[in-house]
């Protein structure tokens, strides 16, 4: 016998649009709010560009969202996934930390109760295709449509305004034409001094630094790198993380076994947070030739610690995130 066909239910075109304003809720915090420390773990530990994860994320986000209030029968199946992979990022990354997931932009909701809320979403939307709403004419899929646009197109321009001006990261410049008779007499380095302009969150994402002057990357940008050795081994680290502490011995022990093996090594410390009361658990490090704190009138750098830089000719050559025990090499 054929199976009967699920009948309608009138109240399932609610149940999606009431899935839709959850999705268009943490949309828009996003791009109201959202920074790139705010990200979930998965995020934190790969080597992309966070700002483009928020405004991408707005994007997708509301462009369902206002899909699925207009026409909801027909963006069942969009928001369906998207509340599937919400809750796939969350079991992730409870299963690695206990910090907010930053889902509503800056409000610190624990990240359970977020996976709690997104699966009974997700079972509410799964419901209505037992029972689903009405189809969807023509007129009302082009207005779906148009409404996605508008609106996810709206969020994400907002957000990449707003993060425009509030994180620094990557400054490409221009290189500066030399004519014929001055080639010979390179002009002198302008001498470092701090931005003026500082931002909310500073991106440092080593791996993109590699080939470049040390002095034009963002780390330039924030210490004077004119006192660094040409050729050494940059530890970048946090006093307060357990795992660059481990890093930090392993390397000073290794120094110790075989010093004429050792690198130059320099420290880079990222600031203890103000409201940070734990434990520093950074107690032995290896001799260095320097040891630098990054400015601490940046609220938030945003890297994931320990790194390994190598530069050479005061370039940087080679960067590596070592992973912490038990997790995936992300970000290497």
């Amino acid at each position: 016998m054929p199976r009967a066909a699920p009948t309608n239910h009138p109240f399932a075109p609610h149940a999606v649009r009431l899935a839709a304003l959850w999705v268009l809720a943490g949309a828009a915090s996003k791009a109201a709010s959202g920074m790139p420390t705010d990200l979930p773990y998965f995020f934190a530990n790969l080597e992309i560009d966070p700002t483009s994860v928020i405004v991408a994320g707005t994007l997708v986000e509301g462009a369902v969202a206002a899909f699925a209030l207009v026409a909801p029968r027909a963006a069942r199946v969009p928001l369906a996934a998207l509340l599937a992979l919400f809750a796939a990022l969350l079991v992730h990354h409870v299963t690695h930390t206990d910090a907010s997931c930053g889902c509503f932009g800056g409000a610190k909701i624990p990240a359970p109760a977020m996976l709690g809320a997104d699966l009974a979403f997700l079972g509410l939307v799964g419901w209505t295709f037992r029972k689903p709403p009405a189809h969807t004419g023509a007129t009302r899929m082009l207005a779906g449509a148009l409404a996605g646009l508008a609106v996810g197109g709206g969020l994400a321009a907002y957000a990449n305004a707003r993060l425009s001006h509030a994180v620094a990261g990557e400054q490409p410049t221009a290189p500066v034409a030399t004519p014929p008779s001055q080639a010979a007499v390179p002009p002198a380095p302008p001498a470092w001094s701090m931005p003026t302009e500082l931002p909310e969150q500073v991106l440092l994402r080593p791996l993109t630094w590699i080939g470049k002057p040390l002095a034009q990357t963002p780390l330039g940008t924030w210490v004077d790198t004119a006192p660094f050795p040409a050729k050494a081994r940059m530890i970048f680290f946090y006093k307060s993380c357990n795992h660059c502490a481990a890093l930090l011995k392993e390397l000073a022990e290794q120094q110790t076994a075989d010093p004429a093996a050792a690198p130059t090594y320099v420290l880079v410390q990222l600031p203890t947070p103000a409201a940070y009361t734990g434990k520093l658990f950074v107690e032995t490090v290896p001799k260095h030739a320097l040891w630098v704190e990054l400015p601490s009138v940046i609220k938030a750098y945003v890297m994931t610690p320990p790194w390994i830089v190598d530069i050479d000719g005061g370039k940087v050559v080679h960067a590596e995130r070592v992973p912490w025990p038990g997790e995936k090499a992300a970000g290497k």
